[in-house]
């Protein structure tokens, strides 16, 4: 159990405490059961007496909840130093960054891909952010996509599949289409929660978006879209 005293500001969310849309409570205590419940929030004179012996005081502090990071790529391999540079001396985004991490995540072994994922989920977790989704999408074959999931899944158990990030070099659309919703979603789908496409110029067009979705909920998968980044897709 964990108890807070000489809360300055608790940031709540709770809009039933009538206290704005953030439900901020002045002068507050926080407590947290062994099982990570909250079992108090609320003014510190109000603190139940069993909790105050043992109650660590803040002195002044604020406490917000946790930041949710609903879009990232944690499970990659290489950088992307060389696009930074181009876009910084002014060139226009193009996908070669996606497909120069894709070569790079390839050759990078499981165990490289997990820590270098552990690293990053760390670093969001001390500035901040305690829940999070990662996407595959790095890997753009039945065998890297799978792995790239299941590299994931040792981080968050919030998980999507990207098959659908751009069409790898060596395929064409179709093809590709066809095995994204035949054996790369089968061996993906038990590894994900949701299946996201990336429509836009550069990418998926609407009808080869909306066939990879349908496929996607068909397998049980909730749907998410990275839509309209670089130009209107309709």
């Amino acid at each position: 159990m964990l108890a807070l005293t000489g809360i300055s500001t608790l940031v709540t969310n709770d809009i039933t405490l009538e206290r704005g849309k953030l439900g901020i409570v002045a002068n507050a205590a926080l407590v947290v059961s062994d099982d990570n419940k909250i079992a108090f929030a609320g003014e510190a004179a109000n603190l139940p007496h069993e909790y105050k012996s043992s109650a660590i005081d803040l002195n002044g502090r604020a406490i917000i909840p946790g930041f949710v990071d609903s879009h990232t790529h944690l499970v990659f391999g290489g950088d992307r130093a060389e696009e930074f540079e181009a876009r910084m001396s002014g060139k226009p985004y193009s996908a070669g960054g996606i497909r120069t991490t894709v070569a790079a995540t390839r050759n990078s072994n499981n165990d490289a891909l997990v820590a270098n994922a552990r690293r990053l989920a760390n670093e969001a977790l001390h500035t901040g952010t305690t829940t999070l989704e990662t996407k595959s999408g790095y890997g753009l074959s039945v065998i890297d996509e799978t792995r790239s999931l299941q590299v994931a899944n040792a981080i968050t158990s919030e998980t999507t599949f990207l098959g659908a990030h751009v069409v790898p070099t060596d395929s064409q659309i179709n093809e590709y289409v066809d095995l994204i919703c035949g054996e790369m979603l089968d061996n993906c789908a038990p590894h994900a929660k949701w299946i996201d496409v990336f429509c836009d110029r550069g990418a998926f067009e609407v009808d080869h978006a909306r066939a990879i979705l349908q496929a996607g909920a068909k397998a049980g998968l909730g749907l998410r879209i990275h839509a309209n980044q670089l130009q209107h897709g309709g």
